[in-house]
C-alpha cells in the first residue's frame, strides 16, 4: 500500500497534499500524526484500503447505473484477481463487438484496483474481468489455436501471421507459446490493428 510522510502547517494541508500526491481519495487514507507544534505537523499517511473490494465494489456500482440485473463474483490466486460478472440477458451487451467494452471494462478495474498500491516498491495485482464465462472460453479457444499454427510452423519452418487481436488476446497466446522451444511470437502493427507472427525460432 502506499504510504508518504508529510510536514505542513496543519492537518487539513496534509490531507490535501495527500489527496493529490498519493491520488486516492481521503476515506482510504490512514493520518497518523508524529509530531505537532504551533506552526507545523508531522504526519505519516497510510493507504488503508482493499483493493479487491473496491475493484468489486466498482464493478457492481457500474451495473447499477446500467441498470444490469447481475451479481460479480470475485476469485484470488497469487498476486491475480478476477470478477466473473453473471447477468441475466445483458452478457452480448457487456462483452461488446470483439470484447472492446470488456477489454474497457477490464481496463477500467485494473485502474481502480491497482492505484492504492506504490508502483516504485509493489507490483500490484492482475485483474481479470470475465462476463458469463466468455473470457475462459475465448482463452481456451485461443490457446487452441496457438498450439495448432505453432506445430504447424514447427514443421513447415513458414511463419504465420494471426488476425488483429487486442493487447489481452495477444498475451493470451504469448503466453502459451512462451514456453516452445521450436517457435516464437512477435507483434507488429500498430493499434487497433496490430497483430501477432508466430515463427520458428531458428530460421533456416
Amino acid at each position: 500500500m502506499k504510504e508518504k510522510m508529510f510536514v505542513a502547517s496543519s492537518l487539513q494541508e496534509v490531507e490535501e497534499l495527500a489527496v493529490k500526491e498519493l491520488a486516492v481519495a481521503k476515506d482510504d487514507m490512514y493520518f497518523d500524526v508524529i509530531s505537532e507544534t504551533e506552526t507545523e505537523v508531522q504526519v505519516n499517511v497510510i493507504v488503508d484500503a482493499n483493493p479487491v473490494k473496491k475493484g468489486k465494489d466498482f464493478l457492481e456500482k457500474f451495473l447499477e447505473n446500467a441498470n444490469i440485473l447481475g451479481f460479480v463474483e470475485r476469485k484470488m490466486r497469487d498476486n491475480v484477481v478476477e470478477y466473473c460478472i453473471t447477468t441475466e440477458n445483458a452478457n452480448g451487451l457487456l462483452i461488446g463487438k470483439n470484447s472492446k467494452t470488456l477489454s474497457a471494462l477490464q481496463h477500467v478495474t485494473s485502474l481502480i484496483v491497482n492505484q492504492y498500491f506504490d508502483p516504485e516498491t509493489e507490483s500490484g495485482l492482475i485483474v481479470k474481468v470475465d462476463i458469463g464465462d466468455y473470457r475462459r472460453r475465448r482463452d481456451e479457444n485461443l490457446e487452441k489455436m496457438a498450439t495448432r499454427i505453432a506445430k504447424e510452423v514447427a514443421k513447415t519452418k513458414v511463419p504465420v501471421k494471426l488476425n488483429y487481436m487486442n493487447a489481452y488476446e495477444r498475451k493470451v497466446i504469448h503466453n502459451k507459446l512462451s514456453t516452445w522451444r521450436d517457435v516464437t511470437t512477435h507483434s507488429e502493427g500498430v493499434e487497433p490493428q496490430r497483430y501477432l507472427i508466430i515463427e520458428p525460432k531458428h530460421k533456416k
